[in-house]
């Protein structure tokens, strides 16, 4: 059984699937089984400014 997944930071996700063969849901209705990937606050801020710089100038384009 395929199991739909768009948790993209839970180490069982690959191509928008589950890698487990099975899961639990809790009272939410959300993944009970998903671990989701730490990352530093470095790495964190680094991205941030990254995706800014990358919007802002796809906005400049518009304008």
């Amino acid at each position: 059984m395929t199991i739909h997944c768009e948790n993209k930071l839970c180490i069982y996700w690959e191509d928008d699937h589950c890698l487990c063969s099975s899961i639990e849901l809790d009272n939410l209705g959300m993944c009970a089984d998903c671990i989701c990937i730490s990352f530093s606050e470095e790495e964190l801020a680094a991205k941030r400014k990254q995706l800014r710089q990358k919007l802002d100038r796809e906005y400049s384009a518009f304008q």
